[in-house]
C-alpha cells in the first residue's frame, strides 16, 4: 500500500508532466527527503518511470501499465516456479518404487533395526501411520505434549478413526491434569478413540497392526534412538505388554469425572511413592520429572499436612484422605 505522502506525489506527478523534487516539496509541503522516499515507493510500484539519462524529470505511468509490469514479472516468476515443481514431483515419483521395494528387502533381512536420526524416526512413523487399517497402540510415557502437537495427532487420529482403525493410547497418570492432552482426549474419544492412564510407563512404544513395533530404546536419559521391530514373534510379544498395560491401566477421565481434589494428579503419585518408601531419585524418574522439582511439591504437602518426616505425612495424608 501507498503511504499518504507518495499518494499525493503521484497526484502531483500526473497534473505536472514537468516536475522536479523542489516543485513537488514546495507544493505539497514535504521535505525533499520525504519527496525522494515516496519517489523510491512510486518506482518500485512502477507508477514512475525513471528519468533518461541527462535528464532529472520522473515520467507518471498510468496504474494499468504499472500493474502489467510488475504482474507480468509475477507471472514469469510463477511459472517457473510451477515448472521447478513439476520437475521435482516427476524427480522423486521415480524414486517411490525404490524406496518401497527397499523397505520390503528391509522387512525381510532384518527383524530389529536401530534408528539414531529422530528425524527418520519420524518419517518412519508417519509412513505406517498412513498405511495402518487394522489397529495403533502407543504407549506415552511423559507429562504430555504441547498444545501443537495434540493439535496435528487430533487431525491424523480423526481420518484414522473414520476409515475404521482402532486407536488405544496408554498415557502417564500426571497428563490428567495436562490440558492440551485432555482437550485432545474429549475431541476423540467421542469418535471412537479410546485412553488410559498408568502410574508408571517404562518406555514410549507404537504399535502399527501386527506389521511394525517401535520402541525408544533409552539407554541413557539423553538417547533419543528407538528400535524398529519387524520380527512377528517381538511384534506379537509387545502387542502382549501393552494389552496387559491397558487391563491394569485405568480410563482417561472425561469433561468433570474426576472428583475434586487438594491435590493434582503429579501430587497424588508423588505421595503414593513415599508412602511406598520411594527416594526422591526413584520417583521423580518414574513420573518422568525432575529431582528439584519432586521435591518441591514433597515440601508442599509436607508444610499442608503439618508434618515434620515423609513417614509422619504419609500417615497424615491417610488421616486426610489424600491416599
Amino acid at each position: 500500500m501507498l503511504d499518504t505522502a507518495s499518494l499525493e506525489l503521484y497526484q502531483f506527478a500526473v497534473a505536472q508532466p514537468s516536475w522536479s523534487k523542489t516543485d513537488a516539496s514546495t507544493a505539497l509541503g514535504y521535505p525533499v527527503r520525504e519527496i525522494e522516499a515516496a519517489i523510491s515507493q512510486l518506482v518500485d510500484h512502477r507508477l514512475l518511470q525513471e528519468p533518461a539519462p541527462g535528464l532529472d524529470q520522473y515520467v507518471a505511468m498510468s496504474p494499468e501499465v504499472a500493474l502489467s509490469e510488475l504482474v507480468d514479472e509475477d507471472e514469469r516468476t510463477l511459472q517457473d516456479l510451477r515448472l521447478s515443481i513439476t520437475a521435482r514431483r516427476r524427480e522423486f515419483s521415480s524414486l517411490v518404487p525404490l524406496y518401497h521395494a527397499a523397505r520390503k528387502n528391509i522387512a525381510l533381512s532384518s527383524s530389529v533395526e536401530v534408528l539414531e536420526d529422530r528425524a527418520m524416526i519420524r518419517r518412519l512413523v508417519m509412513d505406517y501411520g498412513r498405511d495402518v487399517t487394522g489397529q495403533v497402540l502407543i504407549a506415552q510415557p511423559g507429562q504430555g505434549s504441547t498444545a501443537d502437537v495434540h493439535e496435528q495427532g487430533i487431525k491424523k487420529d480423526l481420518a484414522l478413526l473414520e476409515s475404521g482403525v482402532v486407536r488405544k493410547t496408554i498415557y502417564h497418570d500426571s497428563t490428567r491434569d495436562h490440558v492440551p492432552t485432555r482437550k485432545s482426549v474429549e475431541a476423540l474419544a467421542p469418535v471412537g478413540g479410546e485412553y488410559r492412564t498408568l502410574p508408571y510407563i517404562p518406555m514410549r512404544m507404537m504399535i502399527f497392526d501386527e506389521n511394525l513395533v517401535v520402541v525408544s530404546r533409552q539407554q541413557t536419559p539423553d538417547d533419543f534412538a528407538a528400535l524398529v521391530i519387524r520380527d512377528s514373534n517381538l511384534i506379537a510379544i509387545f502387542t502382549h505388554l501393552f494389552h496387559v498395560g491397558w487391563e491394569l491401566a485405568k480410563p482417561f477421565p472425561l469433561g468433570d469425572e474426576s472428583a475434586p481434589s487438594k491435590l493434582n494428579n503429579i501430587q497424588q503419585l508423588i505421595l503414593n511413592g513415599l508412602a511406598n518408601g520411594y527416594a526422591d531419585e526413584s520417583i521423580a524418574r518414574r513420573l518422568d520429572i525432575n529431582v528439584r522439582t519432586c521435591r518441591r511439591h514433597i515440601a508442599w504437602m509436607l508444610e499442608e499436612l503439618g508434618a515434620t518426616s515423609r513417614f509422619q505425612a504419609a500417615i497424615k495424608a491417610r488421616e486426610a484422605g489424600w491416599i
